[in-house]
């Protein structure tokens, strides 16, 4: 079969990431050669290898470039939602705003596809509700317990929050799921399923399990510990960082 000579573009992007949020911004720190990665809590790591990790900031921290998901999501609405959902929502509301992208007919709506991929979800909400359950029994989960980790209800939360009612996904195959779900969004655009569509990944996923996790296996870097920007080497064995 012939591929298709249809031209795919990007016409808007959004960023929340370890150096701030905002595209504009990310892009002028990554070409001053800025890190992200930084010294975790000692709570977190005392006993764990590597120390180090790519922690998204927070508006307190950094009044200017960092998150702030209530600029975007309800206080009541974040009671339901792992932080991955939140890194999604607020993503993808600068990427729509950036392309000037609303439906603006039941048409455009349907024909608005939503792919957000996720190495595993809702990491820190999984663990949390297995630490309620065995310390304080099954009664005490909330009803939201399940939909708040979902793998899926990023693309979910995104697509009902614009109103899109097109194709959605959400490929889970772990590092390279975010390029997958651009690749998968490029196809559908391609076959016909959808005109337009908003794609990308989301991962909150630093907690004391995954990083004890990747140590086992020891694919962390432990060599940067005192020196976090010089941690992340890719191609590397053992230096890979959350």
């Amino acid at each position: 079969m012939g591929v298709s000579a249809k031209r795919i573009v990007v016409t808007g992007m959004g960023i929340v990431s370890p150096l701030g949020c905002g595209v504009q911004h990310v892009w002028q720190s990554l070409l001053a050669g800025k890190s992200g990665i930084t010294k975790l809590s000692e709570q977190m790591v005392e006993d764990i290898p590597c120390k180090v990790a790519g922690q998204v900031p927070s508006i307190e921290c950094d009044p200017l470039h960092g998150f702030d998901p209530l600029a975007t999501i309800p206080a009541k609405e974040r009671k339901k939602m792992d932080r991955f959902i939140e890194f999604a929502l607020v993503a993808a509301r600068e990427a729509l705003t950036q392309a000037g992208w609303s439906p603006a007919s039941a048409a455009e709506q349907d024909r608005t596809a939503t792919v957000i991929a996720t190495g595993i979800g809702g990491f820190s909400e999984i663990a949390n509700a297995v630490h309620t359950t065995d310390e304080r029994g099954p009664r005490r989960l909330s009803p939201f317990t399940i939909p708040s980790f979902l793998a899926n209800l990023a693309a979910g939360h995104v697509s009902i929050a614009h109103g899109f009612r097109g194709p959605i996904g959400a490929p889970v195959t772990a590092c390279a799921a975010g390029a997958q779900a651009i690749g998968d969004a490029a196809r559908m655009i391609r076959s016909g399923e959808a005109d337009i569509a908003l794609c990308g990944g989301a991962e909150a996923a630093i907690h004391r399990v995954s990083l004890a996790g990747f140590a086992a296996a020891r694919a962390l870097s432990s060599a940067s510990n005192d020196q976090p920007e010089a941690a992340s080497r890719p191609l590397t064995a053992t230096a890979m960082v959350l």
